[in-house]
């Protein structure tokens, strides 16, 4: 038996927090043991779903100040786990590799989901800290392995990508429902073009929602039946509302909150689009894929990676917004096009971004592999 111990800030939603979800609900009935510890003070939706399948659940109160040198509480829920590995995810390194190191575990594994480049000073500091209580360090993408390794200076030895991956049986081509597009309000006509993220600033959605704006503006046959459906939920919530009134295109957007039955959900999108600040390996852009969505995304973290040559043309430029109304609006007006651009997109994901690899990659890790003897 392998006791693994998940530590994350929350499990509420996210492209890491499902990912985490997938890994245990994976290992659920395995010789592998999985325990999940969040820091937020809260389950979180994810997190609810999941604590069943686990073998322990801990939420701990936020703390501050003095638990990031003295974690206490994390130590603690650490030792009642009794984990061979802790793993680690962004927002918990730090705190997370010191409490796992005093509770005297013998294997600490770091994934590093994304960040905003440029960190602060000390936050880097901080991160070279926590690299030298961690024995492997996980970086979703290369040019995050490039990050960690140039920025950071964690030597290449600790460093082993393992990109992200989705259950392409959960995720695959599909007929739209219809009970979706009713829930999101659209006509039957409607040619969607969708997103689903945390609403919050490093997604951008205020860029997607200026870019859905100066399509709708060009006229023509068509825009009539555009509509935007933003999924998630964030701080910036009441901010875009407002962008969306004052960009006048209040009623061809749907803000629908966190979704559950998620592949049904992307399976009602014609587009799924990306305008990211800053991204690490996107889940939900491997998820759209994966069903049969054509992407438009820009080219921030690992996008152009995941399309991969045959479906470069759809990364553009970051901030490139003409070209990336261009080739939204080419797609929604062309539904052969559309639909060839689908199916590379779901047999790119098949092919290179299963969740069986993903899993298969992190139990090498767990058990005491490290990049030299992969």
């Amino acid at each position: 038996m392998l006791r693994v111990a998940h530590v994350v800030f929350d499990l509420h939603g996210g492209g890491m927090e499902s990912l985490v979800a997938s890994i245990a609900r994976s290992l659920a009935g395995t010789e592998v043991r999985c325990s999940v510890i969040t820091l937020s003070g809260r389950a979180g939706r994810i997190g609810a779903e999941l604590a069943p399948l686990l073998d322990q659940f801990h939420v701990l109160a936020p703390m501050r100040g003095v638990s990031m040198v003295a974690p206490v509480g994390l130590v603690r829920a650490l030792r009642r786990a009794r984990p061979d590995v802790v793993h680690l995810h962004s927002g918990a390194w730090f705190k997370g590799a010191l409490a796992a190191r005093l509770a005297g575990v013998s294997r600490v594994v770091f994934t590093e989901h994304g960040r905003i480049h440029h960190d602060p000073w000390a936050a880097r500091q901080l991160d070279r800290l926590a690299s030298w209580l961690t024995d492997v360090v996980i970086p979703v993408s290369r040019p995050l392995e490039d990050y960690l390794r140039d920025r950071l200076g964690i030597p290449a030895a600790r460093l082993w990508v393992v990109e992200n991956g989705v259950d392409t049986e959960a995720f695959s081509p599909g007929p739209p429902f219809a009970g979706m597009r009713e829930r999101f309000k659209l006509p039957p006509d409607a040619l969607v073009i969708g997103s689903v993220g945390r609403l919050e600033h490093v997604k951008g959605y205020d860029r997607l929602l200026a870019t859905f704006a100066a399509l709708k503006r060009r006229g023509g046959a068509g825009p009539e039946r555009w509509r935007l459906v933003l999924c998630g939920e964030g701080s910036e919530r009441a901010n875009l509302e407002a962008l969306a009134d004052q960009l006048g295109i209040q009623e061809s957007v749907t803000f629908a909150g966190w979704v559950d039955a998620t592949a049904e959900v992307y399976r009602c999108f014609d587009v799924f689009a990306v305008t990211s600040r800053s991204e690490g390996l996107s889940i939900s852009l491997l998820e759209a894929m994966a069903c049969g969505v054509a992407p438009v995304v820009d080219d921030v973290g690992a996008n152009r990676e995941v399309l991969g040559a045959e479906l470069a043309k759809y990364c553009v430029p970051d901030g490139a917004w003409d070209d990336f109304a261009d080739l939204t609006a080419g797609l929604l007006a062309d539904p052969h096009r559309r639909s060839d651009v689908a199916a590379k997109a779901a047999a790119r994901v098949r092919e290179r971004y299963s969740l069986a690899r993903v899993v298969a990659q992190y139990l090498a890790i767990y058990r005491g592999a490290d990049r030299r003897s992969a």
